[in-house]
């Protein structure tokens, strides 16, 4: 299957990660980045590839003594933790919030396996072949600039955006943070905090009056840092409403337009009718209803109104109503 050797997607909360990533899979690629990892998604490597990966963090010295281990458990125990290390080198150079989810010690014990002093001289190139790299949100000032000096200079990796209707995504991250997903709302201490601000307000108008309110609210200016990439015209652009197909509440044309557009933004010549039917999977595990215009249910006049007030140009902006 030819298509790009890596990719990116950045997908915003709440805006269907898993149908990117299904169709990610679909095309061959493993996922490295925010989905939960799975026995379909978690990359393998080869010993050829897990001494590549550690010669990009180790120095010399350490990786001529690791080479003579090849075979053995411990090849493979230092090699995971030098994949490991790498990504989390990587994600902190692409402007990823670590450190309020995961804690600095992680970090810390990550970099300290880092024996490497020109891994951060390294282009996002090194990485290894057939991964999707898939975030929730590339921030311009926050990403490392030779990141974007490499991706400028040769449109590599190949850059998708894919959002939501950002009423939708406000609906839908209350019944995240509300627990109405399959398996709740992950182990993060933000959800924690917002979870139980929720629960504190007895109407659905007031916990929506609430995320619009709070600039703090997860996901809550995702769109406006996106901007950027919403308009630049080497990014894939894809909706969530197109994506989800007839099962979601969408049309079979629109979504096999919307997996054509982004087979072909990564050089694949593959048959975007076969896929289509393949993306839509409610068994992810942050999957609630799947459908769009939930928030017409939902919204009161006042929310509406506070929204618009707030939020209207970024709402056509991403070519809402």
């Amino acid at each position: 299957m030819s298509h790009a050797p890596r990719t990116m997607v950045i997908s915003f909360q709440k805006s269907g990660t898993h149908l990117m990533q299904e169709l990610m899979l679909e095309m061959g690629y493993r996922i490295v980045g925010v989905p939960r990892p799975g026995p379909r998604t978690v990359p393998e490597f080869d010993d050829e590839q897990r001494a590549a990966i550690a010669a990009l963090v180790l120095a010399k010295g350490d990786h001529d003594d690791l080479l003579a281990l090849r075979g053995t458990a411990r090849f493979a125990d230092v090699t995971d933790q030098a994949w490991s290390a790498l990504t989390w080198h990587w994600q902190q150079r692409l402007g990823q919030q670590l450190v309020n989810r995961y804690g600095q010690t992680r970090l810390d014990v990550a970099a300290d396996f880092v024996t490497n002093p020109y891994l951060p001289y390294t282009r996002f190139a090194d990485t290894p072949d057939g991964l999707c790299w898939i975030l929730h949100e590339l921030d311009i000032h926050r990403v490392d600039g030779s990141f974007l000096s490499e991706w400028v200079e040769t449109a590599s990796p190949p850059l998708i955006l894919n959002y939501r209707d950002p009423r939708d995504t406000v609906v839908s991250m209350i019944n995240f943070l509300e627990g109405r997903t399959r398996e709740g709302y992950g182990n993060f201490y933000e959800a924690d905090i917002f979870s139980r601000i929720l629960a504190s307000k007895n109407t659905w108008e007031e916990k929506i009056d609430y995320a619009l309110r709070d600039p703090s609210f997860l996901a809550r200016d995702q769109f406006e840092k996106a901007l950027w990439m919403l308009h630049h015209p080497g990014v894939c652009k894809v909706r969530y409403e197109d994506l989800i197909g007839p099962r979601g509440g969408g049309t079979r044309e629109r979504q096999v337009a919307a997996v054509n557009d982004v087979l072909r933004h990564i050089g694949s010549d593959s048959d975007a009718e076969a896929i289509a039917d393949r993306v839509y999977n409610p068994d992810a595990w942050s999957f609630h209803q799947g459908r769009s215009g939930g928030w017409r249910d939902r919204f009161t006049a006042r929310n509406l109104a506070r929204f618009t007030e707030q939020f209207g140009d970024i709402l056509q902006q991403y070519g809402y109503e």
